[in-house]
C-alpha cells in the first residue's frame, strides 16, 4: 500500500468512528430524553402557537414534563361543547401562564381550576380551565387567540394575565425585535392591525419556513448539534452577565423602564397600544357574554423578598415604587369599566413576610425568571378568590350564583382574603 493509500485509509477509519460515536451520542439523547422537543409550530393568525401533541421534558429553567394536547395548548382537553352544570374559564397569556417551568398539576392554571371549584356560589358545578397561555405573547397574540382559539370552547369567564415585565414591549412595533407577530398600531388616529406579519405576504412565508425549519431541527434533525447550540447560547449570556454592573433583580429580556410614567414617545405609544388592546379584550368577552378580568402578574423584582435589594434596584434607575404598571392598568379597569386584580402587591407582602422567592429554581437563579411552583400557587389562589367574588356579585352573565352558606361573607370589593401559608 502506497503512502497516499494508507494515509486516505487512515482517514476513512478515524470519520467511520467520529461519525459513529455521534450517531451512538444522538440515540443515547433521544433515548434519555434530553433531546430538546419541538414545542412551538407556525400559525397564520399569531405567528406561532404551541404545536398539538408536543410532549417531552423541559429542564433548562425547573423541571417538568411538557405535554400539548391535540387542541394545541396545555392542560386537559376539552369537547368544543361545554357540559351542562360546567363553568369554563379561558384564561389568555405568555409563558407564565403556560407554566413549561412546573409540572401541569402546579400551574397557575391547574390552581384556578382546584381552587375555584371550592366557590360556594357554585355549588359544586363543575369547572374547566382552559390553559391559553403561549411563550413570548404580547396581548396582540393573546387577542388573536381569544378570537380564533377560545370563542370555540364558549368560556364564561375570560381572564387576562398581563406580564408587565415584557408585555408593554411586545405590543410595540418599535421596541419588539421579533417581527413574526401581529402588531396592532394607530393609522390615522385609529387602532389598526398591522406590521410585517400582517402586511406583507412574504415575511408570513418567511416565518412559517424559519418555525417549520426550527421544528425539524429540533425534533427531527441533529439533537447533539441542538444542545452545543444551546450551550454555546448559555455560555455567552454568563458572559454578558459577568460583564455587566446592574443590580440584583435587573433581568435580560425585561424592561426597567416601566415602573414609571412613560416620557420617551416610543414608550408613550407602547403604553397607548397596551391599554387599547386590553380594552378590546374587555369588550369583545362583554360582547361574547362572557366575564372579563385583567390580572397583572408579578416581576421577580417586585416580589424579591429582601426590601433592600428592591430598594437599591429603586436606587440604581431613580425609581419611587415599583408598581407603577399595576397603578396604571388598575386606573384604566375603572375607567373602562372592567374588573382588573393586581398581583404585585399583595405577594411582595407574602414574600416578606416569609422571607420566600415566587420566582427562580434550584438551577437558576433564585429570585427571577418565572414562577416557582409556590408563585403559581399563590396567583392561581389569589385569582379564583376574586373570581369567587365575582360570581357572588352577579358579575358574570352566564353564571347565577347559588345561595351562600350563612357562615360565608363577601370581602369588601376588589379586596381578597388572605393567601394562606405553604404547606411544610
Amino acid at each position: 500500500m502506497t503512502r497516499a493509500k494508507s494515509v486516505l485509509a487512515h482517514l476513512a477509519l478515524i470519520c467511520l468512528g467520529v461519525g459513529l460515536a455521534l450517531l451512538i451520542g444522538e440515540s443515547a439523547l433521544r433515548l434519555a430524553g434530553l433531546a430538546k422537543p419541538g414545542f412551538y409550530a407556525y400559525d397564520r393568525y399569531r405567528g406561532w402557537g404551541l404545536r398539538a401533541g408536543a410532549q417531552g421534558w423541559q429542564e433548562r429553567e425547573g423541571h417538568a414534563w411538557v405535554s400539548i394536547n391535540r387542541d394545541g395548548f396545555r392542560g386537559p382537553r376539552y369537547s368544543r361543547t361545554k357540559p351542562a352544570e360546567t363553568i369554563r374559564v379561558a384564561v389568555l397569556g405568555d409563558s407564565f401562564v403556560e407554566g413549561q417551568q412546573v409540572p401541569e398539576e402546579q400551574t397557575f392554571c391547574a390552581v384556578i381550576r382546584r381552587a375555584l371549584a371550592r366557590c360556594p356560589a357554585l355549588a359544586g358545578r363543575h369547572v374547566e380551565v382552559l390553559n391559553l397561555g403561549v411563550n413570548g405573547y404580547g396581548t396582540a397574540q393573546e387577542l388573536m387567540t381569544l378570537r380564533h382559539q377560545a370563542w370555540q370552547f364558549s368560556p364564561d369567564i375570560v381572564v387576562l394575565a398581563v406580564f408587565t415585565g415584557n408585555d408593554i414591549k411586545n405590543n410595540s412595533i418599535a421596541l419588539e425585535g421579533e417581527r413574526c407577530r401581529p402588531f396592532y398600531l394607530y393609522r390615522g388616529g385609529e387602532l389598526v392591525l398591522g406590521g410585517p406579519f400582517i402586511d406583507s405576504r412574504l415575511m408570513r412565508m418567511r416565518c412559517m419556513a424559519r418555525f417549520e425549519s426550527r421544528l425539524r431541527f429540533d425534533s427531527g434533525n441533529s439533537q447533539l448539534l441542538s444542545l452545543a447550540n444551546r450551550a454555546w447560547l448559555a455560555f455567552k449570556q454568563r458572559r454578558h452577565k459577568a460583564g455587566q454592573t446592574r443590580p440584583v433583580g435587573s433581568e435580560p429580556g425585561l424592561n426597567d423602564a416601566i415602573y414609571q410614567a412613560p416620557t420617551a414617545p416610543v414608550w408613550q405609544e407602547a403604553w397607548r397600544v397596551t391599554d387599547a388592546e386590553i380594552g378590546l379584550i374587555a369588550k369583545e368577552s362583554a360582547d361574547h357574554g362572557a366575564g372579563f378580568l385583567a390580572v397583572t402578574l408579578t416581576n421577580g423584582i417586585q416580589v424579591y423578598p429582601d426590601p433592600a435589594v428592591r430598594r437599591n434596584y429603586m436606587e440604581h434607575f431613580g425609581l419611587s415604587d415599583l408598581f407603577y404598571p399595576e397603578r396604571r392598568i388598575a386606573a384604566l379597569g375603572r375607567r373602562d369599566h372592567f374588573a382588573v386584580l393586581t398581583l404585585a402587591q399583595p405577594l411582595q407582602a407574602y414574600a416578606d413576610a416569609h422571607h420566600l422567592f415566587l420566582h427562580g429554581f434550584s438551577n437558576t437563579q433564585m429570585g427571577t425568571g418565572h414562577w416557582n411552583a409556590l408563585g403559581n400557587r399563590l396567583g392561581g389562589e389569589l385569582v379564583a378568590q376574586r373570581l369567587c367574588q365575582m360570581i357572588v356579585a352577579g358579575k358574570i352573565p352566564s353564571v347565577a350564583p347559588a345561595p351562600l352558606p350563612a357562615q360565608f361573607r363577601l370581602g369588601p370589593t376588589g379586596a381578597s382574603p388572605a393567601v394562606p401559608a405553604p404547606a411544610p
